[in-house]
């Protein structure tokens, strides 16, 4: 079951991807589309550089949206093991994208002045 997941992910990697707000008007402006794009890009990076234990998981539940029962049963581990492994992802995930982002300060009084 893994190795097919696994061949079936290599597989739909090597096709192009579409970008529905290309192919429909776009709504907002050149500059929040190209926001939303480096937003994407930088979260497949995150994924990207993780362990596979933990890709594996994020992947699987959070983008293909399969169940813990079904994760459990690919990667022949008890549904505790997927919860966990995602608990840690998640937190490493999140520890890596926060990392990337500027963080912004309050103007101070004298500089809404």
């Amino acid at each position: 079951m893994r190795h097919v997941w696994s061949n079936e992910r290599r597989r739909l990697a090597r096709t192009p991807e579409i970008w529905l707000d290309e192919t429909l008007e776009a709504p907002g402006s050149p500059e929040a589309l190209l926001g939303q794009k480096l937003l994407v890009s930088e979260v497949r990076e995150a994924v990207d550089s993780m362990p596979v234990l933990w890709r594996e998981v994020v992947v699987m539940r959070d983008i293909e949206e399969l169940s813990y029962s079904e994760i459990a049963s690919i990667l022949g581990c008890p549904i505790g093991t997927v919860m966990s492994r995602l608990a840690r992802a998640r937190s490493a995930l999140r520890q890596l994208l926060t990392s990337r982002v500027p963080v912004s300060r309050p103007l101070s009084k004298e500089a809404r002045t």
